[in-house]
């Protein structure tokens, strides 16, 4: 009987370890304590928990992957925390927290970094073969709040993040989409008290891209373009799942920590960068006529990139199909623009580049004509096929020294810190779709800086006056200034704009035009999708630009105590002419001065202010 007792007292504190192995919870904390998040197993299931202060953000979302048909994530023996450490990038500090994992007779690993801008995690399993991925468990339980998502009305769209931005509950984002209940990146949330967070992913390489599944209850499912999984091969080092934080608009446009999340670019494909150099292009396709692509035309537009200060010109599709001798015209054109200072970027279709072998004699050839870029188009997916290519083809640049813009393509998710020469690339829907029947609205432009461009640049193409849609042609100036991108490709004609007496205001303007800044700061008259309006400095001088999404007046307002004190400004300011042009007035300001004005509908508003004598 005793013999029987004690067996029965060891079960039940068998049962009893077990139960606490079962319902481990480890806590974590930002640098300065307002971020914090949890990992937990109840059950053997994993869970994660991320808050702001009280405020949850994620509440009991799950965790996991499937990998070669097993279910990590939902059987879990053990969890328990590997390392601890605090590390910084730049001006920013982040805790990084590593826990080791023990399921299914495998070890791995799970990695979170919290900074004060937010939360990122990632798993980790190191293997010598290959590793099948059939599904991804991570979902994201949502609190109850607006979400800014980009609408779609085809599935290449969803694809290439070619959606408009608008709004919606967090409750109907399952149903809202004719398309379906799969979202692209990011979502963006508002929360109570003018508070923000931004779902994302961050350093998307050796994987898929993800997308959301929206669920009943306000619960995303990470989804993936493949419906039937992908392999990996060797270690599986997901991307990280990002949660921006952010208590007000400014710190959300200024966030650093997708890019944080990419590692250093290779010193040795790196060691020269001297050929990654940000400018601005001429573009003669968005505006082609019957002379489209003939080669007296492209210098003419050369000419006119010359006579406007800017770096670059962009052959467009066409070029190998025109032109007899198409390698021979390239380098006579190349040859023309070196004498104007100007370099070449030439397009090329993605579907003839798959293969190596290919992709790289046609390099070779580019660089030997002496261009100095490409623009590569027609991904249309983020496949991990895809995104291989990507890699590959930023690789084989790099190696030739030249840099590269992707088009037809999924968001940044900051490849370009790793593989500076990617100058820019699209995943945004821009200023084509004017010519394609779907013109843009100014609401979504005024969405656009604080949604797809918080993730990095995005080659919108602004400035197309011609061809404006509902917006005005200085909502279209102010475009220039709101957009980053380090290769700003503009899409009106510049041989008719420099020939045309009313842009004559803005021509200055344009001509130093910076596409780099030094400081951005969101004036807090900015609404998503109704004003965008920032201050912007390079150098000594700042720039306010602004754009009403609106089809009403709007106030644009703000206090210039970003200028230096007891110094005077000049300040040359541009708004929309009653006859539709540019009205263009001069004044004094100085960091105590208050500045208020009114943009009408659908219009914009820019201003240069620079030290009195400059």
């Amino acid at each position: 009987m005793k013999k029987a007792i004690l067996f029965i007292n060891l079960l039940l504190l068998v049962s009893a370890a077990k139960g606490a192995v079962l319902n481990t919870e480890i806590k974590m904390t930002s640098p300065a304590g307002h971020i914090s998040a949890g990992i937990s197993q109840r059950n053997g299931h994993l869970f994660f928990t991320i808050k702001a202060g009280q405020q949850l953000l994620i509440n009991n979302g799950t965790m996991g992957l499937v990998i070669d048909g097993t279910a990590y994530g939902s059987c879990v023996n053990s969890l328990s925390t590997l390392a601890k450490r605090t590390a910084r990038t730049g001006n920013k500090v982040y805790h990084i927290y590593t826990f080791l994992l023990e399921e299914a007779g495998r070890k791995y690993n799970i990695e979170f970094r919290l900074s004060n801008e937010g939360t990122a995690f990632r798993y980790i399993f190191d293997s010598k073969t290959a590793q099948y991925v059939g599904k991804e468990l991570t979902a994201f339980v949502l609190p109850k709040s607006r979400v800014w998502f980009f609408e779609r009305n085809s599935d290449w769209k969803l694809k290439s993040y070619a959606g408009l931005w608008q709004n919606t509950t967090a409750d109907s984002l399952n149903t809202i989409s004719s398309q379906g209940p799969v979202q692209g990146k990011p979502l963006l949330f508002e929360l109570p008290g003018k508070k923000y967070a931004m779902l994302t992913e961050a350093a998307l390489y050796n994987y898929s891209g993800m997308r959301f599944k929206a669920l009943n209850n306000r619960v995303l499912q990470v989804d993936f373009t493949e419906k039937n999984g992908f392999k990996v091969a060797g270690d599986l080092i997901t991307p990280w799942r990002v949660l921006l934080y952010a208590t007000d608009l400014n710190r959300l446009v200024n966030s650093l920590m997708i890019n944080d999340l990419n590692p250093e670019p290779d010193k040795q494909l790196y060691a020269d960068q001297s050929y990654i150099k940000p400018g601005r292009s001429v573009w003669s396709w968005i505006t082609r006529d019957k002379n489209y692509m003939q080669p007296e035309e492209e210098m003419k537009f050369i000419t006119a990139a010359s006579e406007l200060n800017f770096e670059y010109t962009l052959l467009d599709e066409g070029w190998e199909t025109v032109w007899p001798d198409k390698w021979k015209q390239l380098t006579e054109i190349c040859s023309f623009a070196a004498g104007k200072k100007v370099g070449v970027w030439v397009w090329k279709n993605s579907k003839a580049l798959r293969d190596p072998s290919k992709r790289d004699s046609f390099l070779d050839s580019v660089r030997n004509a002496g261009a100095v870029g490409i623009k590569t188009d027609f991904m249309d997916s983020e496949a991990k096929e895809l995104i291989d290519f990507e890699i590959g083809f930023l690789e084989a640049c790099a190696k030739r020294k030249l840099m590269v813009n992707f088009h037809g393509c999924h968001a940044p998710t900051g490849e370009s810190k790793t593989y500076p020469n990617e100058m820019t690339r699209e995943g945004i829907r821009g200023m084509e779709l004017n010519i394609m029947k779907e013109p843009i609205p100014a609401w979504h432009n005024a969405a656009l800086p604080f949604t797809r461009l918080v993730l990095g640049h995005g080659d919108y193409t602004p400035g197309l006056f011609s061809n404006k849609a509902n917006t005005t042609n200085t909502h279209q100036l102010a475009l220039f200034f709101l957009f980053n991108s380090p290769f700003q490709c503009m899409a009106e004609n510049p041989v008719k704009l420099l020939a045309d007496s009313r842009f004559k205001p803005v021509i200055p303007l344009l001509k130093k035009l910076p596409v780099t800044w030094d400081e951005t700061l969101v004036l807090k008259c900015s609404a998503i999708g109704e004003i965008a309006a920032f201050a912007r400095r390079k150098g000594d001088t700042w720039y306010i630009a602004a754009i009403n999404g609106s089809a009403k007046n709007k106030e644009i307002s703000f206090t210039a105590d970003f200028l230096e004190k007891k110094k005077k400004y000049k300040v040359i300011a541009i708004n929309d002419a009653p006859d539709g042009g540019f009205l263009r007035t001069t004044s004094t300001i100085e960091a105590t001065s208050v500045k208020k004005t009114v943009i009408g509908p659908n219009a914009g508003l820019v201003m240069e202010i620079s030290p009195s004598g400059n």
